[in-house]
């Protein structure tokens, strides 16, 4: 039980240091006119986020041994993976799952996270209370708690055994150590080269577009209407060409595994995906000249925030 328990502990510790790194960065955003209390809840709220983006690494660490060591006993790794499986689709199986989708999601966005505290300083304060209350939405969605006496469960943990996953299964009232010698496998159409890396480029693109919905939201929040753009623009070009690639890589994929026929003809998941890249790009071609036009710049809110919408 302890990869199991220090997992689920990981993920705790994430979800409550992404709310105070929110909380931290509000006040020192308020604290406008107070230079020492400012600084005091900015290194706070630094502090916070980093050790909120070193335990989502040890959830994503923690996830990973249970798999490749073959922990059969948690129902993740029984359901996902098998002996059979070469190294390189043992990556595959850790986002097969919702649970191991949304921890690869927030990888991203915690690496992010950081390289954007240590890269900009002028809208960090604003731009990451937007981008910590985010973090700590997606954190939720694995967190697995189930709140007393509401019978109310908040997320899905990917730590949970087989006994406490399939308990109405009745080899445990034979066996109550029972534990599988073999899990069911990753799915055939998932065991492709194209499964390794197409994922993780994807889930960089959702990623990334967080980046340029925190610099609106904080532009907005501090009245200032125009300036968000030019430290968002770069950030909007990024996310277009990552999350471009990322649905290519699904194209081919689709193609050559699922024998469509056809780049377009994929499943509903891969189609999805390329809508909120289509407003992204248009937004990335409004917010080049909103600073010159205001129906550009009403119309740049309105496509960075419906990207973002899309997207999750």
């Amino acid at each position: 039980m302890t990869l199991g328990n220090t997992g689920h502990l990981l993920v705790i510790i994430s979800f409550v240091t992404a709310l105070v790194a929110t909380y931290a960065y509000l006040r020192a955003t308020l604290l406008t006119t107070n230079t020492l209390q400012n600084n005091t809840w900015k290194h706070f709220a630094r502090s916070a986020f980093y050790v909120h983006a070193a335990a989502i690494i040890g959830v994503c660490t923690t996830l990973y041994l249970i798999i490749y060591g073959h922990h059969f006993e948690y129902h993740y790794a029984w359901s996902h993976s098998s002996r059979a499986l070469p190294w390189y689709y043992m990556i595959s199986c850790f986002w097969e799952g919702q649970e191991g989708s949304f921890m690869l999601w927030m990888f991203w966005q915690a690496v992010l996270g950081v390289i954007l505290i240590r890269t900009n300083k002028v809208w960090e304060t604003p731009m990451m209370t937007v981008y910590a209350l985010v973090q700590a939405f997606l954190t939720s969605m694995i967190l697995g708690v189930v709140i007393p006496g509401l019978d109310f469960k908040i997320g899905s943990t990917p730590f949970l055994t087989m006994r406490e996953a399939m308990p109405e299964l009745p080899v445990w009232a034979m066996n109550p150590n029972f534990i599988p010698k073999d899990g069911n496998g990753l799915n055939p159409l998932l065991q492709n080269y194209w499964m390794v890396i197409h994922p993780p480029t994807l889930f960089l693109g959702f990623a990334l577009t967080l980046v340029p919905f925190a610099y609106l939201m904080a532009g907005l929040w501090q009245k200032q209407l125009t300036e968000w753009l030019r430290p968002a623009l770069p950030w909007m070009l990024l996310t277009g060409v990552i999350l471009g690639v990322g649905i290519l890589m699904g194209g081919y994929w689709a193609y050559e595994t699922l024998s469509f026929n056809s780049y377009w003809s994929w499943d509903p998941v891969e189609n999805a995906v390329y809508v909120p890249w289509l407003v992204g790009i248009a937004a990335l071609h409004t917010m080049i000249i909103a600073k010159k036009n205001a129906t550009a710049l009403k119309t740049s809110v309105i496509l960075v925030t419906a990207q973002f919408i899309l997207i999750l």
